[in-house]
Protein backbone atom coordinates (compact mmCIF):
# COMPACT_ATOMS: atom_id res chain seq x y z
CA UNK A 1 0.00 0.00 0.00
CA UNK A 2 1.39 3.37 -1.00
CA UNK A 3 0.01 6.65 0.27
CA UNK A 4 -0.28 9.58 -2.16
CA UNK A 5 -2.12 12.82 -2.88
CA UNK A 6 -4.59 14.30 -0.40
CA UNK A 7 -4.44 11.22 1.80
CA UNK A 8 -0.68 11.64 2.18
CA UNK A 9 -1.05 15.37 2.92
CA UNK A 10 -3.65 14.67 5.61
CA UNK A 11 -1.49 11.99 7.22
CA UNK A 12 1.56 14.26 7.17
CA UNK A 13 -0.47 17.06 8.79
CA UNK A 14 -1.51 14.66 11.54
CA UNK A 15 2.09 14.74 12.75
CA UNK A 16 1.59 18.47 13.50
CA UNK A 17 -2.10 18.91 14.27
CA UNK A 18 -4.95 16.67 15.32
CA UNK A 19 -8.29 18.18 14.40
CA UNK A 20 -10.32 18.03 11.21
CA UNK A 21 -10.76 21.81 11.39
CA UNK A 22 -7.00 22.46 11.46
CA UNK A 23 -6.37 20.06 8.60
CA UNK A 24 -9.22 21.45 6.48
CA UNK A 25 -7.94 25.02 7.02
CA UNK A 26 -4.39 24.12 6.00
CA UNK A 27 -5.50 22.20 2.90
CA UNK A 28 -8.32 24.60 2.02
CA UNK A 29 -10.81 21.71 1.97
CA UNK A 30 -14.28 21.48 3.47
CA UNK A 31 -14.21 19.69 6.86
CA UNK A 32 -16.71 17.09 5.60
CA UNK A 33 -14.28 16.10 2.85
CA UNK A 34 -11.42 15.78 5.34
CA UNK A 35 -13.69 13.76 7.62
CA UNK A 36 -14.32 11.26 4.79
CA UNK A 37 -10.58 10.68 4.42
CA UNK A 38 -10.23 10.32 8.20
CA UNK A 39 -12.98 7.67 8.30
CA UNK A 40 -11.24 5.62 5.61
CA UNK A 41 -7.88 5.96 7.39
CA UNK A 42 -9.53 4.89 10.65
CA UNK A 43 -11.11 1.84 8.97
CA UNK A 44 -7.65 0.90 7.66
CA UNK A 45 -6.19 1.18 11.17
CA UNK A 46 -3.90 4.08 10.26
CA UNK A 47 -5.51 6.65 12.59
CA UNK A 48 -7.53 6.63 15.78
CA UNK A 49 -10.08 9.23 16.79
CA UNK A 50 -10.74 10.34 20.34
CA UNK A 51 -13.63 12.41 21.65
CA UNK A 52 -13.65 14.87 24.50
CA UNK A 53 -11.40 17.63 25.83
CA UNK A 54 -8.17 15.98 24.65
CA UNK A 55 -9.80 14.46 21.59
CA UNK A 56 -8.78 14.56 17.98
CA UNK A 57 -7.30 12.42 15.26
CA UNK A 58 -3.99 10.63 15.85
CA UNK A 59 -1.78 8.45 13.68
CA UNK A 60 -1.42 4.86 14.87
CA UNK A 61 1.97 3.16 14.89
CA UNK A 62 1.13 1.74 11.45
CA UNK A 63 0.15 5.21 10.22
CA UNK A 64 3.43 6.70 11.42
CA UNK A 65 5.32 3.85 9.75
CA UNK A 66 3.48 4.42 6.48
CA UNK A 67 4.37 8.13 6.49
CA UNK A 68 7.99 7.37 7.34
CA UNK A 69 8.51 4.61 4.76
CA UNK A 70 6.00 5.74 2.13
CA UNK A 71 4.50 2.27 1.73
CA UNK A 72 3.32 -0.80 3.62
CA UNK A 73 3.38 -4.26 2.10
CA UNK A 74 0.08 -5.93 2.87
CA UNK A 75 1.39 -9.29 1.68
CA UNK A 76 2.77 -11.98 3.88
CA UNK A 77 5.81 -13.75 2.54
CA UNK A 78 7.17 -17.19 3.22
CA UNK A 79 10.97 -17.02 3.50
CA UNK A 80 13.54 -19.83 3.62
CA UNK A 81 16.87 -18.89 5.17
CA UNK A 82 19.94 -21.09 5.39
CA UNK A 83 22.63 -20.02 7.85
CA UNK A 84 25.50 -21.40 9.88
CA UNK A 85 24.05 -22.52 13.21
CA UNK A 86 25.14 -20.54 16.26
CA UNK A 87 23.76 -19.26 19.54
CA UNK A 88 21.88 -15.98 19.04
CA UNK A 89 21.33 -16.39 15.29
CA UNK A 90 17.53 -16.28 15.47
CA UNK A 91 17.67 -13.28 17.83
CA UNK A 92 19.93 -11.40 15.39
CA UNK A 93 17.67 -12.19 12.43
CA UNK A 94 14.52 -11.23 14.35
CA UNK A 95 16.11 -7.97 15.46
CA UNK A 96 17.08 -7.01 11.91
CA UNK A 97 13.60 -7.82 10.59
CA UNK A 98 12.09 -5.67 13.32
CA UNK A 99 14.46 -2.78 12.53
CA UNK A 100 13.13 -2.58 8.96
CA UNK A 101 9.53 -2.69 10.17
CA UNK A 102 8.83 -6.35 9.45
CA UNK A 103 6.66 -8.56 11.57
CA UNK A 104 7.31 -12.29 11.97
CA UNK A 105 4.08 -14.30 12.01
CA UNK A 106 5.57 -17.79 12.35
CA UNK A 107 8.95 -19.50 12.60
CA UNK A 108 10.11 -23.06 12.01
CA UNK A 109 13.69 -24.26 12.35
CA UNK A 110 15.31 -27.39 10.94
CA UNK A 111 18.85 -28.47 11.84
CA UNK A 112 21.04 -29.82 9.01
CA UNK A 113 24.59 -30.71 10.19
CA UNK A 114 26.27 -27.39 10.99
CA UNK A 115 23.56 -25.35 9.26
CA UNK A 116 20.04 -24.39 10.18
CA UNK A 117 17.11 -23.85 7.83
CA UNK A 118 14.78 -21.16 9.13
CA UNK A 119 11.30 -20.87 7.67
CA UNK A 120 9.66 -17.51 8.38
CA UNK A 121 6.30 -16.10 7.52
CA UNK A 122 6.78 -12.34 7.48
CA UNK A 123 4.62 -9.33 6.73
CA UNK A 124 5.45 -5.74 5.92
CA UNK A 125 8.93 -6.22 4.43
CA UNK A 126 10.64 -5.22 1.24
CA UNK A 127 12.51 -8.32 0.06
CA UNK A 128 15.55 -6.42 -1.25
CA UNK A 129 15.88 -4.52 2.03
CA UNK A 130 15.52 -7.83 3.89
CA UNK A 131 18.31 -9.40 1.83
CA UNK A 132 20.55 -6.42 2.54
CA UNK A 133 20.11 -6.39 6.33
CA UNK A 134 20.38 -10.17 6.69
CA UNK A 135 23.39 -10.64 4.35
CA UNK A 136 25.99 -10.75 7.18
CA UNK A 137 24.05 -13.49 9.02
CA UNK A 138 22.94 -15.92 6.32
CA UNK A 139 24.17 -18.12 3.45
CA UNK A 140 20.98 -17.93 1.37
CA UNK A 141 17.49 -16.45 1.37
CA UNK A 142 14.67 -17.71 -0.86
CA UNK A 143 11.25 -16.09 -1.08
CA UNK A 144 8.49 -18.59 -1.80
Amino acid sequence: MKVEGTTKKIMELLTECNTVREISNRLNLHPKNVDRYIRVLRDLGLVITKKGKNGGVYLTEEGRYLIEKGYISLLTRKIRIVAEDRIGLLADISSKISEIGGNILSTTLEKEKDHVVIWLEIENVDVEELRKVLKPYIKSLVVL
